[in-house]
C-alpha cells in the first residue's frame, strides 16, 4: 500500500468508519424484520453515516492543525503530506454527499443528518475544547443510531416505536462520551487523577445498567454473552492502562474498536448470538489489521 493511501487513510480514520457501520445496523435491524430487509437501503445508510464520520474527521484536522504542528507533527496536514486545499475538497464532498443522498431517501433520515452535520462543525469548531465537548461527541454517535432506523422508525401512521430503543440510544451517548473524555489527554503520560478515573466509572455504570436490563428480561439472555466479551475487553484495557502497560492513545483505540461489540449487544436480542457474533467478526477484523498502519485517534 503506497505512503500516500495510507496517509489519506490516517487523515480519515479509516479504521474507525468500521464502528458506524455497527451504529446502522443496530438502528436498522432494531425495527425492521429480516423478512423486510431491503438492503440497498441499509447500504445507502451505511454510506451516509461513513462519509460524515470521514468528513468529521478531516475538519478535526483541518481546524487542529496549528495544535498539531507541536502535538501531532507527523500527522498528514502538520507534516504537509497532504494539503489544506485537498482535505478542504474531501470534507465538503463527504458532506455534501450524505446531506444529498439523505434528501432523495427521505425527510426524516436528511433532518438527523443536518442534525450531525451541525453537531460536527460545532464541536470541531467551538466546543472540542469545552465541558460541552464529550456531551456533543456522544450525541453525535446516538444520532448515528437513529440515522441506521430512519427509514423503518416513522414507517407506520400513528408511531410505533419500541421504548428499548431509547437504551442502546443512551448507552451510545454515554460511552462515546466516556471515550472522549478520556482521549483529551492522549498525547499526555497517564496519571490518576478525576478525568482518567471518570470514563471507566461511566462504562463500569453502563455495563451494570445493561446487565440488569438484560436480567429483568428487556432484553435477551443471550445478549449477556457479548456483554461479558465487552466487559472483559473494558477491564483488560483499564488495567492494562492503570498499570501503564499501555498508552492512553492505543487505550482509546481499543475502546473506539469495541463499539461493534457494544451495538452487538442490542443486535443480539434481535438477530440471536450466532449471527450477532459473526457481525462483530467481520466488522472488527479490518478494523484491527487497519489499525496497524493507521491511528484511531
Amino acid at each position: 500500500m503506497s505512503s500516500t493511501i495510507i496517509n489519506y487513510f490516517r487523515l480519515v480514520r479509516i479504521p474507525n468508519v468500521f464502528t458506524t457501520i455497527s451504529n446502522i445496523l443496530l438502528g436498522y435491524i432494531f425495527f425492521t424484520s429480516i423478512d423486510h430487509f431491503n438492503y440497498f437501503d441499509m447500504f445507502i445508510l451505511i454510506s451516509i453515516s461513513a462519509f460524515l464520520y470521514i468528513g468529521g474527521m478531516v475538519l478535526n484536522d483541518y481546524f487542529d492543525i496549528k495544535i498539531d504542528k507541536k502535538e501531532r507533527p507527523w500527522r498528514p496536514l502538520p507534516s504537509n503530506k497532504i494539503s489544506k486545499k485537498n482535505a478542504l475538497i474531501i470534507m465538503v464532498i463527504s458532506f455534501l454527499y450524505s446531506l444529498t443522498i439523505s434528501v432523495i431517501i427521505g425527510w426524516y433520515t436528511f433532518i438527523i443528518t443536518l442534525a450531525m452535520v451541525t453537531f460536527i462543525f460545532s464541536y470541531n469548531r467551538f466546543l472540542k475544547n469545552t465541558i460541552f465537548g464529550s456531551i456533543i461527541m456522544g450525541i453525535i454517535r446516538s444520532l448515528n443510531v437513529l440515522l441506521g432506523a430512519s427509514q423503518s422508525i416513522f414507517l407506520i401512521d400513528g408511531g410505533i416505536f419500541d421504548t428499548r430503543f431509547l437504551i442502546p440510544l443512551l448507552s451510545e451517548f454515554l460511552y462515546v462520551s466516556a471515550i472522549t473524555i478520556l482521549s483529551k489527554n492522549e498525547t499526555k503520560d497517564f496519571f490518576f487523577n478525576l478525568w482518567t478515573i471518570l470514563p471507566f466509572i461511566i462504562i463500569y455504570i453502563l455495563i451494570f445498567s445493561i446487565g440488569i436490563f438484560i436480567i429483568l428480561g428487556t432484553f435477551n439472555y443471550e445478549s449477556l454473552i457479548p456483554l461479558i466479551i465487552f466487559s472483559c475487553i473494558i477491564i483488560y484495557s483499564h488495567i492494562r492502562l492503570f498499570k501503564k502497560i499501555t498508552t492512553t492513545i492505543k487505550s482509546v483505540s481499543q475502546l473506539i474498536t469495541v463499539i461493534v461489540i457494544l451495538d452487538s449487544i442490542f443486535i443480539t436480542d434481535i438477530l440471536g448470538v450466532y449471527y450477532s457474533l459473526i457481525l462483530v467478526l467481520v466488522l472488527i477484523t479490518p478494523v484491527i489489521f487497519l489499525s496497524r498502519r493507521v491511528y484511531m485517534s
